[in-house]
């Protein structure tokens, strides 16, 4: 639109020429100036129309810039979420990946732990003979062996199995009587308690082994042995705080029987 001053200019310029004239010396008339002034509108309307029409054109392209920006943005726009979207697929599908990837893994692992295992467990059968004729006292043999000469067998039963053992009972011993080392260099720490007419082994013995064989002797794991048996809370105390527990029948079985102590109790086999 045509603004103020530029509208005051075009009468100015009108009304100049009567006023021009009157400087001259000629007496100016008010027809002259209502003439000038008519003039002065009928040259201005011209521009105004022009400059209406000219804003009219500005005002469409700046609305059809603005439609064209908005839509570009909107395009963009919709082109950003396809892009997140794209990406949280593939995300997914990539997560999925992993975990299926694990999860066969996971599977191969048990797999060969389990072909391992049975491999291990024919060997263990092959082998039993193998192992009776090398040790296998009886039940006369270990009852009416010595203190020591109990901790003695339990060694050499742990040695006949596959296991580094020492006997490192005696005075100050701290309630481990025999050290095993297993083949994944595991220790175990053993207390051997040798019975008579068939007494029961109770829990303060396993107390006292559940609180050395880790500080003491670095243990990971640890065993009590007996020619007898166990009380019920023995029993359960060592079940709730993991000590392996080997009493009359299992030891039977391990030494006269000959199978393997991985076998007797919940100790991890070497595979």
């Amino acid at each position: 639109m045509v603004t103020s001053w530029k509208l005051g200019l075009i009468v100015l310029g009108a009304l100049a020429v009567p006023v021009l004239d009157n400087l001259a010396g000629g007496a100016m008339r008010i027809q002259d100036v209502s003439a000038a002034l008519t003039l002065g509108l009928l040259l201005a309307l011209p521009v105004e129309f022009a400059a209406r029409a000219a804003y009219r054109r500005r005002v469409r392209r700046y609305e059809e810039e603005a439609r064209r920006l908005r839509a570009e943005a909107e395009r963009l726009h919709d082109r950003q979420r396809s892009l997140e979207a794209e990406l949280r697929r593939r995300k997914e599908l990539l997560r999925l990946a992993r975990i299926r990837e694990a999860e066969a893994q996971r599977l191969l692992r048990q797999q060969e732990r389990a072909a391992r295992r049975m491999s291990w467990e024919t060997g263990l059968e092959g082998s039993r003979s193998a192992r009776k004729a090398e040790f296998s006292p009886d039940a006369r043999a270990m009852d009416g062996a010595s203190p020591a000469g109990f901790e003695e067998m339990v060694r050499r039963l742990l040695e006949r199995d596959g296991l580094q053992a020492e006997v490192v009972g005696g005075r100050g011993d701290q309630a481990v009587d025999v050290l095993a080392v297993d083949a994944a260099n595991r220790t175990l720490a053993v207390q051997c308690k040798h019975t008579t007419r068939g007494r029961r082994v109770g829990s303060e013995v396993l107390y006292r082994i559940n609180g050395t064989a880790g500080p003491v002797y670095g243990a990971a794991q640890s065993m009590v042995v007996t020619n007898g048996s166990f009380t019920r809370d023995a029993a359960a105390w060592g079940k709730r705080h993991g000590i392996l527990l080997v009493d009359r029948e299992a030891l039977l079985s391990w030494a006269q029987d000959a199978d393997h102590v991985c076998r007797i109790v919940a100790l991890t086999p070497p595979y």
